[in-house]
């Protein structure tokens, strides 16, 4: 088997250019009970046109009759998500994690913690730039592991966290194909409503 390894590409900043951190309020979620068929990497054996299609899913998600990917609304500058190196070549891996805090204790957001505690989901996550992410993949289990703190003051918080990893061959990769929602289909590109579609 031939191997294609340059794919190493020179990546620029341009001065004064603003890169918003953290993501977008809507997290998408759907149990992979309901994945039928899952977006694929590109594998690095295969002639690849640019780095960036190494991090991007090809393809689309197809679901099974009638599932659709549900949202969880989260306070914004809560909810980091960050990328951790793992293990040792030549299986090296990626640890992608987030958070995701909900401005919630009550009854649906303790009984998504109880179903999500021993599920297995999959998470699209929105940069600002209107990017999607995914968390979860066909290969590993992703891990949910909630938290609830119902404060004890006036001055304290209250909330339901939400703490997602799983790991991947891929820094949480970008997945730009269709998004079938409960309002409508959107892109993953950008988070626009495809035509056709009522989001």
């Amino acid at each position: 088997m031939a191997c294609q390894k340059n794919f190493y590409e020179s990546i620029d900043w341009c001065t004064g250019e603003t890169k918003l951190p953290g993501i977008k309020p809507k997290v998408y979620f759907i149990p992979k009970s309901d994945i039928v068929t899952w977006p694929k990497l590109p594998n690095v054996s295969e002639e690849t046109a640019s780095m960036a299609e190494l991090a991007t899913l090809e393809g689309e998600f197809v679901l099974a009759a009638d599932a659709k990917w549900k949202f969880l609304h989260c306070i914004v500058d809560k909810s980091p998500s960050s990328v951790e190196n793992q293990g040792e070549m030549p299986s090296k891996s990626f640890l992608n994690k987030a958070t995701i805090f909900l401005a919630s204790t009550e009854e649906d957001a303790s009984g998504f913690c109880r179903m999500a505690n021993n599920d297995d989901l999959a998470f699209l996550i929105q940069q600002k730039n209107g990017k999607f992410r995914l968390l979860g993949n066909d290969m590993g289990q992703t891990n949910v592991a909630p938290a609830q703190n119902l404060g004890d003051s006036v001055t304290s918080e209250s909330g339901t966290t939400l703490e997602i990893s799983v790991s991947d061959i891929c820094p949480i990769p970008f997945y730009p194909g269709k998004i079938e929602t409960e309002d409508g289909d959107i892109s993953g590109a950008d988070g626009s409503v495809l035509p056709g579609a009522e989001a």
